[in-house]
């Protein structure tokens, strides 16, 4: 989780917003989530999904978000998925993009 404290950005990996909730409960909140992203209800599965604490929701979302240009909830929804290989790869991502970025301002202060 990246949470801003001090204008400086610290990251948590976990999930502190899920709750308890019996097994067959959980596995209807989890349908009910995915029934919510696939029909575009994002923000709707996203509580479901944070709330049950259903890693590949998490997983999925983070995709959905970074695809969408949304960084900022992609890391939250990586980290709190806490899936090694996607933050792995979304850390690669964001270090190629201040590389570019960085390469860019350099030739233009060329």
């Amino acid at each position: 989780m990246l949470s801003n404290k001090d204008n400086s950005y610290t990251i948590e990996r976990g999930n502190r917003f899920k709750k308890k909730v019996d097994p067959s409960t959980r596995a209807l909140l989890i349908r009910r989530g995915n029934d919510f992203f696939s029909s575009g209800n994002i923000k709707a599965a996203e509580k479901i999904f944070v709330t049950t604490d259903y890693k590949d929701g998490l997983v999925r979302l983070g995709d959905y978000y970074f695809n969408n240009g949304n960084i900022y909830n992609a890391a939250k929804m990586y980290f709190m998925s806490g899936n090694e290989s996607k933050i792995k790869l979304f850390s690669e991502k964001c270090a190629k993009i201040i590389q570019i970025m960085l390469e860019e301002n350099i030739k233009l202060s060329i």
